[in-house]
Order: C-alpha cells, then sequence, then structure tokens
C-alpha cells in the first residue's frame, strides 16, 4: 500500500506553487511545465489564466506561451486572487461566456492539477491551502468570509472537497522550522504580490508552531508597482488630459480608468465592450493623441502583462542598480527612466502602513524586537532593497534571513498538511 499524499497548495495574486509530502518525509515542490524554461519546468507558476476566442482557455506559463504565439487576441486575466473579497465582482463576460471568480479559480486549479499529473500522479481530495491574514480588499469580517467561502466552492469544483486553510506566514514558518535544531522565536514577514503578512512564531522546540501573533494588510509588491504606474506610465498615458465630448465641450479624461491601470486584476477588464465604447470616444477627441493613443494601444491589444513585466523588470533593475529603464515596445513605445530614492520616497507611504501592522503585531505578542531570533522573509517583494533596509532598521540586519522566497509558503503547507491530515 503506497504511503499517504499530503498536498499544499500556495494560490498567490502572482505567482502560484505546489509542493507534496509522502507519508512522513519531507515535502517537495512539483514542477510545473514551462515552455519559456531550459528545462521545460519551473517551481511555479504566474497567476494567470488566457481565453481565445475560439474558447480555448490556459493557466500558468502555456497562458502566457499561447499570449505571445496569438500576439494578445484573447484575454488574459491577472491577479484572480485580487477578486475574492469584493462584493461588487460577481461575474464577467469573456467572449460570450459568463465567468464567476469562483469558475476562473476552479479552472486554474483544473489546470494545475493536470500539470503536476506526469510528475505524481492524482492529487486526490484533500490539500492545504494558503491565505493571507486577510483578504486583499476586505474591509471587515464579512469581505474575508467571502473570499473563504468562494474559495471553498472553487477548491470543491477542482475536485479538493476536503481543504484546510492555513495563514500564509505561519505555513513559511514550517518551512523555516525544518532547516532548525533549537528553538527560536522568529518573526516571519511574507511579502506577496497583493498583501503583507506578519507572524511570530516559536519554532524549533517543546511548542514548536506555537503561534502568538498575526497581522496583516493590503498592501504589498502590486502597490509598489502601482507608485510606479502612476509617477511614470499614467501621465505618458494620458492622466490628466482633455478630450472634446459629444456635446462638444471639454471633459478630463476619467480618472478610473487610470486607477484600473494600476490594478493588475482590473486591466484586462477595461477590456469589456461598454468600457471600449467610453474609451473610444475618449480617445476619438483627445487633445494629447500621442499618449491617449499609447492608452489605447495597451487597452485594445491587451498588453496587460507586457505592461506588468515592464514595471517588474524595472523594480528589479532598482535593486542591484540606482536607476533602471522601463522600456514598454509592442506599438506603445515608451522609455522612461526610474530612479531608486524616487521610488523609495513614492513607497514611503506603503511601508509607514507596514510598520504600523508590523508594531501591532508585536504587540499583540507581547514581544520587543530584542528578543526575536530571527526574521524570516518570504514572497518576492522581500527581495526589494527598501523593504529589506526596513526589516534591517527594525530587528538588525544580522536577523534577516531568507532563501526560497518564491516557494518557501508551499512547501510549509505541504508540511502542515501532514500535520493536519496525518
Amino acid at each position: 500500500m503506497s504511503e499517504p499524499l499530503y498536498v499544499g497548495i500556495d494560490f498567490g495574486t502572482t505567482n502560484s506553487a505546489v509542493a507534496v509530502a509522502r507519508g512522513k518525509g519531507a515535502a517537495t515542490l512539483l514542477p510545473l511545465p514551462n515552455p519559456a524554461s531550459t528545462s521545460g519546468t519551473s517551481s511555479t507558476w504566474r497567476t494567470v489564466l488566457y481565453f481565445e476566442p475560439g474558447g480555448k482557455l490556459t493557466a500558468g506559463a502555456e497562458a502566457i506561451a499561447r499570449y505571445r504565439e496569438t500576439q494578445g487576441e484573447g484575454r488574459l486575466v491577472q491577479s484572480i486572487k485580487s477578486h475574492l473579497a469584493s462584493a461588487s465582482f460577481a461575474r464577467t463576460t469573456v467572449f460570450g461566456r459568463r465567468w464567476t471568480i469562483e469558475d476562473m479559480i476552479a479552472a486554474f486549479l483544473r489546470q494545475i492539477r493536470q500539470a503536476v499529473g506526469p510528475a505524481i500522479g492524482e492529487l486526490g481530495t484533500r490539500c492545504v491551502i494558503g491565505r493571507p491574514v486577510r483578504y486583499w480588499g476586505a474591509e471587515d469580517a464579512e469581505d474575508d468570509a467571502r473570499a473563504v467561502t468562494r474559495m471553498t466552492a472553487a477548491l470543491a469544483t477542482a475536485g479538493f472537497s476536503d481543504v484546510v486553510f492555513e495563514p500564509e506566514p505561519v505555513a513559511a514558518a514550517a518551512a523555516y522550522a525544518a532547516r532548525l535544531t533549537s528553538a527560536e522565536t522568529i518573526v516571519v514577514a511574507d511579502f506577496g504580490g497583493g498583501t503583507t503578512d506578519f507572524s511570530v512564531v516559536r519554532v524549533g522546540g517543546p511548542g514548536n508552531g506555537e503561534i502568538l501573533a498575526t497581522g496583516g494588510i493590503g498592501i504589498s509588491g502590486d502597490a509598489f508597482d502601482a507608485r510606479i504606474i502612476d509617477e511614470l506610465i499614467a501621465p505618458a498615458f494620458g492622466k490628466g488630459s482633455r478630450y472634446r465630448d459629444e456635446m462638444g465641450g471639454e471633459a478630463t479624461v476619467p480618472a478610473w480608468v487610470f486607477n484600473n491601470l494600476r490594478r493588475w486584476h482590473y486591466l484586462s477588464f477595461l477590456k469589456e465592450p461598454q468600457t471600449q465604447r467610453l474609451l473610444h470616444r475618449v480617445i476619438e477627441g483627445s487633445l494629447d493623441p500621442v499618449s491617449i493613443e499609447r492608452l489605447r494601444t495597451v487597452i485594445d491589444d491587451d498588453l496587460g502583462l507586457v505592461l506588468h513585466q515592464g514595471v517588474e523588470a524595472a523594480k528589479l533593475g532598482i535593486s542591484a542598480n540606482a536607476q533602471s529603464e522601463l522600456r514598454l515596445d509592442h506599438g506603445v513605445d515608451l522609455k522612461k527612466t526610474l530612479l531608486r530614492n524616487e521610488f523609495e520616497k513614492w513607497i514611503v507611504p506603503d511601508l509607514t502602513e507596514i510598520d504600523a501592522v508590523m508594531t501591532r503585531v508585536l504587540d499583540d505578542a507581547g514581544i520587543t524586537p530584542a528578543k526575536i531570533d530571527r526574521v524570516f522573509a518570504t514572497g518576492g517583494t522581500s527581495l526589494t532593497p527598501a523593504v529589506r533596509a526596513w526589516l534591517s532598521n527594525r530587528f538588525g540586519a544580522e536577523k534577516l534571513v531568507g532563501g526560497e522566497e518564491l516557494t518557501s509558503v508551499a512547501s510549509g503547507l505541504a508540511a502542515q498538511a501532514q500535520r493536519h491530515f496525518g
């Protein structure tokens, strides 16, 4: 009789991963097919879906490959997770078919199931899935409960009927604890795409996994990206410009267009027919046609991924250098210089709010920074120099550890699955 399989799924705002453990063995990440990788696989998939006019639907790395092959003739939907808590988002129409948020997430998870099949076989019906301390956009307990209900329904549709939700920073703590030979009191700082979460946890000894406090906020990597869009891209796309309306008067291009532009999970929905009709009226009467034409190209050609990758590349560039170039091609033809010192000024309000959450978590745990043994930083945004500097100033650079920033949560979730289902 084969050993039981324990499954952990990190369904992230930007990236997703799956890890498994057999019996009492260590958790391992499952390879996901990736046509762009030299090995043919990767440990994560970008959390995207690509809908094509003929009905074909792909997810993750294959979705990005199809998006490029078809030159964006379909609809690429990013950051699906960010809609979970929203009462205003119930469904959308894509090429004549209505999709709820549960339908879209279930479609992504079904493709994850299919993708890992060759490596592991059938995943079964049980899993531990990560969740932020507070879902992005959740203003109260009702919003957060809505997100959990929707996620539960999506998982059931994808074949996971026996599910445990585990806070993502707690899962990261479990991954870190596997390295230890002695007890530590740690802060897990999980900087994702949509949320930043903190947990104070005792690990590696008696009371292993004792959670002293948790807290989170819907500000992280996507919020930093939004600052870049606000400051560098939106003005070059016509933000603040005017157009001649149908009555012959003048009006400012609606601000909501640029609010959607700065949020990856809203960007693809600018391509819906009603929105496009309004935008084309704006374009026809624009007093700044060059800038507005860039905006039109991004929307009509569904260049959300191109925009995201351009911002991401520029942000990565200033991790090692004082400045980098933000470049958008594909008919947009935009070049801007991103300066690290300016970027760090833009995100000061975000880091201030994040710092306030950290203070509350430490207070709730009844512990001071001096009593923290280690700070385990995970999530892609934890690599941002300003974030590393803030953590170092808070706790001391010698306490800061990381590693496997994009996959530690998945590994920890599989370890937690052993505890829950073993």
